[in-house]
């Protein structure tokens, strides 16, 4: 254990990090990012991407410690608050999950029912509309596993591909370019990746329209999380993607999901934050990590970030939750209302 570990621990078997949480963060809202939640032999067999998957036993952990320092409060908490109807309790804790996938019904929702911890979904229209099959994840996967190469990719795009090197905005680069194309040529190009994942699954990738009904009646908050989950701010139509994320939800799923979206890929402007309020949307979710400011339990903006949880961040390297890593994950984030 080094230095810096050891003070962690010796800070949070003191009750440090409890108690600075306590003195600085009741009048701040904390929201938790999630995407994925999947056992590991799971996980291993369909490649599953582990910045963005956690197990069951994790999220339960993760649940149990903020159960002993906050309050969960659902969507509908937090959207009274922001409306000054009523206040958030103090130490308020949100948690969300993005994209719609179908194991958030089959894993997480299983944990998070009997932790009695309420949660929201943002579902991106297009992989939930079409839940057998999500061309993104087909195309990601594709490059994450290894079973295609970048430069691969491109040129069966008809394209040559950026020269970024980060793998972020190779992801991005690839994805833009792919949602660019007509949707039988991208089916065309994808097929032989769709056919193996799609096997692998042995079932659809993502909920789909009912499973969103049914959820919804359990009391979990549907919001949007754009249609194409390309970044908005990237977009030539911003305002085109939100539309149809709000008119496809409103239809299938019911009028509430208009209240609330989270930007896909964290990526927002002004003009995406300004279609968003546009198109009827109350409280717009990023993914900055940071904690939203409440004085006297007010949500002050209807911009608010989120922190992500992933199991590198939070865990030991036996996969298990550490207080000692996600203490100060948590705790010591900046205390901001942000805006745009």
């Amino acid at each position: 254990m080094g230095v810096k570990d050891l003070a962690k621990t010796v800070v949070l078997r003191s009750g440090g990090f409890g108690l600075w949480n306590w003195a600085r963060n009741r009048h701040s809202l904390t929201v938790l990012m999630f995407h994925r939640v999947l056992p590991p032999d799971i996980a291993a067999r369909v490649d599953a991407d582990p910045e963005y998957t956690v197990t069951p036993e994790l999220l339960g952990a993760v649940l149990a410690f903020c159960k002993r320092h906050y309050t969960p409060v659902g969507l509908e908490d937090v959207l009274a608050s922001h409306a000054k109807v009523r206040p958030l309790p103090p130490f308020p804790l949100l948690v969300t999950f993005d994209d719609g996938w179908k194991d958030n019904l089959d894993h997480a929702a299983p944990v998070l029912k009997a932790a009695d911890v309420p949660w929201v979904l943002f579902a991106a229209t297009e992989a939930v509309s079409a839940p057998a099959q999500w061309w993104q994840e087909t195309l990601l996967w594709a490059l994450r596993s290894g079973r295609a190469r970048y430069d691969d990719l491109w040129a069966a795009a008809s394209g040559a591909a950026p020269k970024d090197t980060r793998k972020e905005m190779q992801a991005i680069s690839l994805l833009l370019r792919y949602g660019g194309l007509a949707d039988d040529v991208r089916e065309t190009l994808l097929a032989p990746y769709a056919a193996t994942l799609r096997q692998m699954y042995g079932g659809n990738l993502a909920l789909d329209a009912g499973d969103l009904r049914t959820m919804r009646a359990s009391g979990v908050g549907i919001g949007a999380h754009g249609a194409s989950h390309l970044p908005l701010s990237l977009v030539d139509q911003a305002e085109k993607d939100i539309a149809a994320a709000r008119n496809w939800l409103s239809t299938h799923v019911d009028n509430s999901t208009e209240y609330s979206i989270s930007f896909p890929h964290g990526r927002y402007d002004t003009r995406a934050a300004r279609a968003a309020r546009d198109a009827g949307y109350r409280l717009l979710f990023t993914s900055d990590p940071v904690l939203n400011l409440c004085p006297k339990g007010w949500l002050a903006s209807d911009i608010v970030g989120r922190i992500p949880i992933a199991t590198e961040d939070v865990a030991k390297a036996d996969g298990a939750v550490s207080g000692e890593k996600l203490a100060p994950w948590l705790f010591l984030r900046d205390r901001v209302a942000l805006a745009i």
